[in-house]
């Protein structure tokens, strides 16, 4: 039920932002992986169900730590240059949302969003 309830929340977000195609793929997994893991819950498997829940989010959390750890955060951010716009309204061919980053062009300046500035 707790693998239930991220998906909700994922395809809610999808929603959210107007991707219907998204929410539509999501939801059709999300209940085939809600049914395998709650089978196999049903048979006393549930050390199993558990371990393929987890083994995502452990994966991603040693692929962080080992990144930032190397510093390779820092050597992409000295190659990479980002810009930041968000179109909250994706387009009805490719059903994205465009996110990109940029830093203040000289100091001083403000960045795009702040915390004084609503949403």
């Amino acid at each position: 039920m707790l693998y239930l309830l991220f998906v909700t929340i994922q395809i809610a977000l999808d929603l959210s932002l107007g991707l219907l195609t998204t929410a539509a793929v999501k939801t059709v997994l999300g209940v085939a992986s809600v049914a395998i893991l709650d089978a196999l819950c049903g048979v006393d498997l549930g050390v199993v169900s558990w371990a393929i829940v987890a083994t995502p989010f452990i994966v991603t959390a040693l692929a962080t730590s080992i990144s930032l750890g190397l510093g390779m955060d820092q050597k992409v951010a000295s190659k990479v240059k980002e810009t930041f716009a968000l179109s909250p309204y994706p387009s009805k061919e490719t059903d994205d949302v465009t996110v990109t980053m940029s830093s203040p062009k000289k100091e001083g300046d403000e960045y795009p969003f702040s915390t004084s500035s609503p949403l």
